[in-house]
């Protein structure tokens, strides 16, 4: 009985909330296509985590503004349709063998990581500018690692500044600075706990290519706001920094590595991307940036993401169905079945 009402209660959350987050996904996918070379790295970003945050919302949830609910009831009409008591343990385990993995192998690599980290007791002058320079608050933790080409970070609750082997032992020069503040400003933004969300996301829905798609153009999109953010930073020595850019990712090709974290370099195949983003000659305040984001985000939360429809709307919506049965308009069995599962519910 409890394996029964286990899987019930799973796939009434899981089901529709990839119906109607796939919906959400595919727009997101089409608008940043559309829109990716005109709009801010941080509004792109907005689009996607809206459409991310439809996957752990209720599937019900409505709203008097909503401009998608059309698309929720389809979506709970599918999803009841095709419950299969006989399939639904199966796909459940299934599902839970694919999420424990996940964690687990980046459980695993977290723990390799860090077992690789030489902590730093000493302070690192270049550091602590560029932390005072992006405005944070406290200096970082330093790390070393070995075989890391340009500084990285790592860590959630108290984030660690991996440097370069020999780096302390001289004074850095300017595209170590431009390096260190690079991420740097990915601790100011958050980004690691972002990563960390997106994966989590990606754990739990890890047979959903979009949700994929989405965490990797987060992480990308992040990349471009920390490179924006470092040319407000710079000012007039912006143009410097898209060389250091240049430069640092022809040596990490050149070693052919992975990254391990957070890196200056990350995903290689964006550094175009990046480098054409910082030849734009306007770089907003980002003031300007975080409310225009914050206020897509409220209109987004109002309209788009409360898919459900109402109740007394779908069961008129299935009420109809049976009317034009009866009336000599033939419907097809999966809207009939459909149908009478949103009548036989509870009013």
């Amino acid at each position: 009985m409890a394996v029964a009402e286990f899987t019930r209660v799973w796939w009434s959350w899981l089901a529709p909330a990839t119906l109607q987050a796939t919906w959400l996904l595919a727009a997101a996918w089409l608008a940043d296509r559309a829109l990716r070379r005109r709009a801010w790295p941080q509004v792109l970003t907005t689009l996607w985590l809206v459409a991310l945050a439809r996957l752990v919302l209720p599937p019900s949830i409505s709203s008097p503004w909503s401009v998608t609910s059309a698309l929720g009831a389809p979506s709970a009409s599918i999803v009841a349709a095709a419950r299969n008591e006989t399939w639904m343990p199966v796909l459940a385990v299934l599902w839970i063998t694919g999420v424990l993995a996940s964690f687990a192998s980046r459980w695993s690599g977290r723990r390799r990581l860090g077992r690789r980290i030489v902590p730093v007791d000493a302070r690192c002058v270049a550091a602590d500018e560029a932390a005072r320079a992006m405005g944070l608050r406290r200096p970082l933790r330093l790390g070393t690692l070995a075989g890391l080409a340009t500084p990285a970070v790592t860590g959630l609750l108290r984030p660690t500044l991996l440097l370069p082997g020999g780096w302390l032992a001289r004074e850095p020069a300017m595209r170590a600075r431009h390096a260190l503040l690079h991420e740097v400003a990915h601790v100011r933004r958050g980004d690691l706990w972002l990563d960390e969300l997106c994966h989590a996301l990606r754990s739990l829905f890890w047979f959903h290519p979009l949700v994929w798609i989405a965490a990797r153009r987060v992480h990308a999109l992040a990349e471009l706001a920390c490179d924006a953010d470092v040319a407000r930073a710079l000012g007039r020595g912006a143009p410097d920094y898209r060389d250091t850019l240049v430069l640092a990712a022809r040596d990490v090709l050149a070693r052919g590595e992975p990254p391990l974290a957070r890196a200056l370099v990350g995903d290689r195949s964006q550094i175009a991307a990046r480098v054409e983003h910082l030849q734009r000659s306007s770089m907003p305040a980002r003031v300007l940036v975080r409310g225009v984001s914050a206020v897509l985000s409220l209109v987004l939360a109002a309209c788009v993401l409360p898919m459900g429809a109402r109740t007394l709307e779908l069961r008129a919506q299935a009420q109809r169905v049976f009317d034009d049965e009866l009336a000599g308009r033939p419907q097809s069995c999966f809207r009939l079945q459909a149908a009478a599962m949103v009548l036989a519910a509870d009013p």
